[in-house]
């Protein structure tokens, strides 16, 4: 480390996007805890270059998205310690820190084949890495599951490339040729936004015939868009705490034994536009979607089986071929869900969310987030 009694950190993240801006959170929780550091922070945007200070500065060590080689060889000059949050160039073996591309992946089409969804596309961003990893992850596990996956390459590179309603008409004429109904995974909120407006364009009913996931969560996007969209929540926070953390023990002249550090995401926040059952059997898309809507309330198999016109025997024998699980376990997974829902979005107490996700009491419920967990409720809520 330099001569400074403060260390002096550099930070080139980027500030217009929540994901960005909960990086910066969690560096400054490690910098509070275990600093102070004195902070260098610009305003920064996907293509704001490296400012002219940098040149001249004396600091002791950055934490950056390192989005190109050329970056990365500016801030090699420097001869202090980086950390990359984006590892869009793995090949230099930098210090990094960075959400898990291939547990995303994982994660959104587990939620889309539990929407009994049987095809599957992928829209990624050009040149990206991380996106990349995401589409290869993603593809490689709907392999293995024994289906394929389609994946976006502009039609017409010409029209793609001349304008920005060029390149939504050509992402809308590839989503009208897709088999139906699909489920979609984009490679982040901004690209879903995309894919919603090219279904418009082309009257493609979102989520009955393409259901889409994209990932950051960034509210403003996932809820100002009708229908609003699922997203993957990413642990933005936890990526920062941890990359401040590897930077101050490379300050130190301590490298640690283990980096790059992949941080798996937090939890998928599932609404409208993946708000769909894909069955054949309209007796059970019916008890599915039941189960989904009044899972929470006091509701009993017979109650489903009545509804939909079915006996009890008929209806779990059904939904056993069909879904491959009982109307019990439907019930328990989506009270789970809820209930981490709200841990995550509220603060309710235990027996208050309890209550609204159908449990019979507030331990039983910290049993049940404990068996899927393995932590406390509070434990849960505590996480980044």
């Amino acid at each position: 480390m330099n001569a400074h009694s403060t260390p002096q950190v550099a930070i080139f993240i980027e500030t217009s996007k929540t994901f960005g801006r909960e990086i910066l959170q969690g560096i400054s929780t490690y910098s509070r805890t275990h600093g102070p550091w004195s902070i260098y922070i610009d305003e920064w945007g996907p293509q704001t270059p490296l400012p002219e200070w940098i040149k001249t500065w004396q600091g002791d060590g950055i934490i950056a998205r390192v989005r190109s080689r050329q970056m990365a060889e500016r801030l090699a000059r420097l001869r202090v310690p980086v950390v990359d949050t984006l590892q869009q160039v793995p090949e230099l073996e930098m210090p990094a820190v960075f959400a898990d591309d291939t547990l995303i992946a994982k994660l959104a089409f587990e939620h889309l084949h539990d929407r009994h969804l049987r095809q599957f596309a992928f829209v990624g961003v050009e040149k990206a890495n991380w996106s990349h990893r995401r589409r290869d992850a993603f593809a490689e596990i709907a392999c293995e599951q024994g289906f394929t996956c389609e994946i976006y390459s502009p039609l017409s590179r010409r029209r793609f490339a001349e304008s920005w309603n060029g390149g939504q008409d050509d992402l809308a004429d590839w989503l009208e040729a897709l088999p139906k109904p699909i489920g979609l995974f984009a490679a982040h909120d901004l690209r879903a936004l995309c894919v919603l407006d090219a279904c418009r364009r082309r009257n493609i009913a979102i989520p009955e015939q393409v259901a889409v996931v994209g990932v950051d969560n960034d509210d403003v996007f996932c809820e100002v868009v009708d229908p609003t969209l699922t997203s993957i929540a990413l642990q933005a926070k936890e990526i920062g705490y941890q990359s401040a953390a590897l930077l101050d023990q490379l300050m130190r002249g301590n490298p640690p034994a283990q980096y790059p550090l992949p941080v798996p995401p937090r939890i998928l926040i599932p609404r409208r536009s993946t708000n769909m059952i894909a069955v054949e059997d309209p007796a059970i898309a019916s008890a599915l979607e039941l189960i989904r809507r009044k899972a929470c309330e006091k509701i009993s198999v017979s109650m489903i089986a009545s509804q939909v016109n079915l006996t009890r025997r008929s209806l779990e024998r059904r939904l056993m071929k069909l879904v491959g699980k009982t109307p019990h376990q439907l019930i328990s997974e989506e009270r789970v869900r809820r209930a981490r829902q709200l841990l995550i979005d509220t603060d309710f107490t235990l027996e208050q969310i309890a209550q609204m996700a159908g449990f019979s009491s507030a331990a039983y419920l910290s049993v049940i987030i404990k068996e899927h967990e393995n932590c406390t409720p509070t434990e849960f809520r505590q996480k980044p």
